[in-house]
């Protein structure tokens, strides 16, 4: 049964178009999503990923391709964040709070004027990896590559500045300059999740995958590879459900995640409770 599943799955047209798309959104995610942890930033990517529908609103009323004029304005709101005086009273989250607000606001307004034909507003909010356009493709590839050399550039760097800032800044790290990056980067990969998973469930994307392997591991490389592992396995069942199910593919793969979250907590607290008693 399930072989007759998968095989059906890699006959399909649809599904294989779709499948690089989902893999390499999972191994961007994955990684990305390790230092939207240790930086507790996973609002910053509620608050962009939202945020972005005033990029789209803009576009669609202006004819522009949406995804690049959503992804110049979810970057240009992340980095003005980055750059909010936090010690004049408003804080981080508040900051992400108020442009998200604004920002959705406008979007909804700008949207709700634009050309019915221009928008589809469920592939947006959910998401519809299995309809890539030949023009969506060319930037996905683009923002994928582009996340990767940023994110493998600076990753040892980030990893310092999340937990010893001060004693990273002494070091000679650019502190500022570096987490003026990340949230550029969490901007950007927020943005490459939309079509896979849409701008509500976006977040799931680049919180799940590092929170499954954080559970495991605690050195850079060895939640890199844990979380590139969940990643994987949960875009690929994620997107074998759908098929099976007739469901849709974003709110699927981030059940599945939701699922795998669930088993490994599980497990890592089955192990903590009763660890395995040595051999004599």
């Amino acid at each position: 049964m399930m072989l007759a599943l998968v095989s059906d799955f890699l006959a399909s047209p649809v599904m294989m178009h779709s499948l690089p798309y989902a893999l390499v959104i999972a191994v961007v995610t994955s990684s990305v999503s390790i230092m939207v942890l240790a930086h507790r930033l996973s609002f910053l990517t509620v608050g962009v990923s939202h945020a972005s529908l005033a990029g789209l609103g803009i576009a669609a009323l202006l004819g522009l391709p949406l995804l690049p004029g959503a992804t110049v304005i979810a970057t240009l709101i992340a980095m003005l964040l980055a750059l909010m005086p936090h010690k004049q009273g408003i804080s981080e989250d508040a900051g992400t709070g108020i442009l998200f607000a604004g920002s959705m606001a406008l979007g909804i307004t700008l949207l709700s004027t634009a050309p019915a034909s221009a928008v589809s507003l469920f592939g947006l909010l959910f998401g519809n990896i299995l309809t890539i356009s030949a023009t969506e493709s060319i930037w996905l590839w683009f923002l994928a590559l582009l996340i990767l050399l940023a994110t493998f550039a600076a990753s040892r760097a980030w990893w310092s500045i999340a937990f010893d800032p001060v004693t990273a800044a002494a070091g000679g790290l650019p502190v500022d300059g570096l987490r003026l990056l990340l949230y550029a980067v969490i901007a950007l990969t927020a943005m490459l999740c939309v079509k896979l998973s849409g701008i509500v469930l976006t977040a799931g994307l680049m919180i799940l995958p590092a929170s499954c392997a954080w559970l495991w591991g605690r050195s850079l490389i060895h939640l890199w590879l844990l979380s590139l592992i969940f990643a994987v396995v949960g875009v690929l069942s994620g997107l074998l459900a759908s098929y099976a199910l007739d469901w849709p593919a974003g709110p699927t793969i981030v059940l599945a995640l939701c699922t795998l979250f669930l088993a490994s907590a599980g497990a890592a607290w089955t192990r903590k409770r009763w660890p395995s008693q040595p051999h004599p």
